[in-house]
C-alpha cells in the first residue's frame, strides 16, 4: 500500500517533468536569444564605457591635484613679488640723495671756491 501511495504521488511528477516545455514557439526562443545576444553586446559596449570614463575621472582628478598645487605655487610667487616690492620701497628710502648732494650745493660751492681762489691769487700778487 505503501508503494502504492508512492507511485501515485511520484508518478505525475515524472510524467510531467518529462514533458517538452511548451511555453515557448521556436521563432519566440531564437527571438529571445537574439534579444540576449544584444543587450549582452550593449551590456559589453556600456562596460568599456564605464571604465574609459573612469579612467577619464581618475585623470581629471588629478589634473585637479596639479592645478591645486599651480595655485599654491603662483600664490606663493605673489607673496615673494610683494615682498620684493616692498623691500624695493624701503631700499629707496635709504638711497634718496641727502641734502649735501644735492647739484645746486656741489654747483654753488665750486663757484664760490674758484671766485674764492681767484681773490686770494688776486691779493697774494698785489
Amino acid at each position: 500500500m505503501k508503494k502504492i501511495f508512492i507511485i501515485l504521488f511520484i508518478w505525475p511528477l515524472i510524467y510531467f517533468g518529462q514533458l517538452a516545455d511548451t511555453c515557448f514557439t521556436s521563432e519566440e526562443i531564437i527571438d529571445i536569444s537574439e534579444t540576449l545576444d544584444s543587450l549582452y553586446y550593449i551590456d559589453s559596449i556600456n562596460t568599456e564605457i564605464i571604465s574609459q570614463q573612469e579612467i577619464l575621472i581618475s585623470d581629471l582628478e588629478t589634473i585637479i591635484g596639479l592645478d591645486s598645487i599651480e595655485l599654491i605655487y603662483t600664490n606663493k610667487k605673489m607673496t615673494l613679488l610683494n615682498e620684493n616690492i616692498n623691500l624695493y620701497i624701503e631700499r629707496e628710502k635709504y638711497l634718496k640723495p641727502k641734502w649735501y648732494d644735492h647739484k645746486v650745493i656741489w654747483f654753488a660751492s665750486g663757484i664760490i671756491t674758484a671766485v674764492a681762489t681767484g681773490k686770494m691769487a688776486v691779493e697774494v700778487l698785489q
